[in-house]
């Protein structure tokens, strides 16, 4: 029995070391660039990664569990390989790509249309053909609202600082009329 769990044991570490993984990619686009971050949970500073006008490649191993990540992507479009840049940290690796043509956003990030279980989008990122890149929508609806002239009155002065709760208030009945009551 103790050499059938030695064998076992054995068996499992090979396969184990064996394990090929595609990490999981969450990408986004604007109509000059697209991003792409590929988790990768605890991956050595020995990986490789390779970028070409079409092609993204990328391998790396986990020191803890024997998982060697590989991954291999044929983009949609075009990207200029000299002008990507790229920032690792120990859980992933973002790349920022220069797209060659600026202008409508690509429908998909990879030439096939195949679904593939390990891309996403990565909506944190994301943003539609029609939004600014410029400026943030909700500080300029605020903005906006902070400008308004409601009522005809500045905000901060007087008329807007005045309480008609603070006023005084007449009395009610007479103190004749109360001596009456009692």
């Amino acid at each position: 029995i103790l050499l059938d769990n030695l064998l076992s044991k054995q068996w499992y570490q090979r396969r184990v070391r064996a394990a090929r993984i595609a990490p999981d990619v969450l990408w986004a686009q604007r109509k000059d660039r697209i991003f792409v971050n590929i988790n990768v949970m605890k991956c050595p500073k020995d990986y490789k990664i390779n970028v070409d006008s079409k092609k993204i490649t990328f391998s790396g191993k986990n020191a803890q569990n024997n998982t060697e990540y590989v991954l291999d992507l044929d983009l949609f479009g075009e990207i200029v390989k000299e002008k990507y840049k790229m920032l690792a940290t120990d859980r992933s690796i973002q790349l920022c790509l220069t797209r060659v043509e600026e202008g409508e956003y690509w429908p998909r990030l990879l030439e096939t249309k195949t679904k593939c279980h390990f891309l996403k989008t990565d909506f944190d990122k994301w943003k539609d053909e029609d939004e600014t890149d410029d400026e943030d929508e909700s500080a300029n609806w605020e903005s906006m609202m902070n400008n308004m002239n409601i009522g005809g009155t500045e905000l901060g002065s007087e008329d807007e600082l005045a309480d008609s709760d603070d006023d005084d208030l007449p009395d009610l009945e007479d103190d004749k009329d109360m001596e009456k009551l009692e």
